[in-house]
């Protein structure tokens, strides 16, 4: 499997279709988990006074692979 040879066209499409995957379940996790959601925007709102909820929305959708561990390890 190593040895195959493989274009950077092939990486990056992987990457890309890679990260379409990991942003539409992100999407879904912020959608279902708003509450964390609100929790981030509410940690935001004196860093960033104009757009706290579009930023919030864009970190949850992002980082939903540690806010779902940090989640179940704190069991909230």
């Amino acid at each position: 499997m190593l040895s195959r040879k493989v274009s950077v066209e092939a990486m990056l499409e992987f990457l890309l279709w890679a990260g379409l995957v990991h942003v539409l379940i992100g999407l879904a996790w912020s959608f279902i988990h708003f509450e964390t959601v609100e929790r981030v925007e509410d940690g935001l709102r004196p860093l960033i006074p104009a757009g706290p909820e579009v930023a919030a929305f864009g970190l949850t959708t992002l980082l939903w692979p540690y806010l779902a561990i940090a989640s179940a390890l704190c069991g909230s």
